[in-house]
């Protein structure tokens, strides 16, 4: 595999899991730091076998990475035209925030999310077939009205950050108001068809951790393989809404066991530090590499550098 020099720094949380008396922990340790050349303001991240498959909030492109974290290819999912120094420029922006993988039987594909935050730019889905490269385009614009009639969440509170699919259920992640957001991912795929009206979600509220009185908001979510717990993480940004870039205050790594996802339900967290002090990068996405023995994890990280080329963080978690 790969060896890397290991940082100085651990973090040790509580896993709010209701009823248990004995409470898990759970550590991570970051075991490097570098740059992804070329990949700017990644928000999105998938591994499948050895490649790294990843996206960024003002780019066109889907990103292919090697093992050794360089751009292997690139596919464009959405024209290639009006670039401004290589991205799109944020008034028209997709704003792709959230990618889920989905195992059909023609083979996997990319659920591509655009955030919903500035309607109708950004309320985009991108559908990619892994195998052929073959890339279709949907509007969202009448999904995320229904969605922000279902929770009552104004224009500038929905924000969608993380996505995931998992026994044929889609499930989006909410940075505006920390919403995790269930549908029936047949429903979804009937719509965008044009044989079903919009699916309503069932919706949980999740209660994150603050810095400085700002709440953590999503950034990102994946499952860990063969095991009933989603990884997540989070970021505090000072600013005064969800458009606007703002003072990175932090980023937050979580685990919730699907079996106590509920509404109002506040999970276990670690906050990223370096030797003792807070890593203030904004991460934006994870996804697992591999697995290792005794609850360990190899996971990737990424962040968004608003604007620069992306930071890469290998991580390991632990938890017992």
């Amino acid at each position: 595999m790969f060896l890397f020099k290991k940082a100085l720094f651990v973090i040790t949380a509580v896993l709010a899991t209701a009823g248990c008396t004995q409470k898990p922990v759970f550590e991570v340790d970051v075991l490097s730091r570098q740059v992804l050349k070329d990949v700017k303001s990644a928000s999105g991240l998938e591994v499948v076998g050895e490649t790294l498959y990843a996206i960024g909030d003002n780019s066109p492109w889907l990103y292919k990475i090697n093992t050794n974290f360089k751009i292997e290819e690139r596919h464009a999912i959405v024209p290639v035209k009006g670039l401004e120094n290589g991205v799109i420029p944020k008034a028209i922006k997709p704003d792709f925030e959230a990618m889920a993988i989905a195992e059909k039987k023609e083979g996997k594909e990319f659920f591509i999310f655009g955030s919903g935050s500035k309607s109708p730019q950004r309320d985009r889905l991108a559908r990619i077939r892994l195998e052929n490269g073959e890339v279709q385009n949907y509007s969202l614009e009448g999904f995320y009205k229904k969605l922000r009639q279902a929770t009552q969440l104004d224009s500038e509170s929905l924000n969608i950050e993380g996505a995931i699919i998992k026994d044929e259920y889609l499930y989006l992640f909410n940075r505006g108001e920390n919403l995790i957001l269930k549908y029936k991912l047949e429903e979804l795929e009937n719509y965008l068809e044009g044989k079903e009206e919009s699916p309503e979600p069932e919706t949980f509220h999740i209660k994150l951790p603050e810095i400085q009185g700002i709440k953590a908001g999503f950034s990102g979510a994946t499952l860990i393989p063969g095991k009933e717990i989603v990884l997540f993480t989070a970021s505090v940004e000072n600013t005064e809404n969800w458009i606007a870039d703002g003072e990175v205050l932090g980023s937050f790594v979580g685990l919730i066991p699907f079996k106590g996802l509920r509404d109002g339900l506040k999970p276990g967290f670690v906050r990223l530090e370096e030797n003792g002090k807070p890593l203030n990068v904004k991460v934006e996405s994870l996804a697992v590499f591999y697995p290792a023995l005794n609850n360990d994890l190899r996971l990737l990280l990424v962040t968004d550098s608003d604007g620069g080329d992306s930071e890469l963080l290998e991580v390991n978690l632990h938890w017992r």
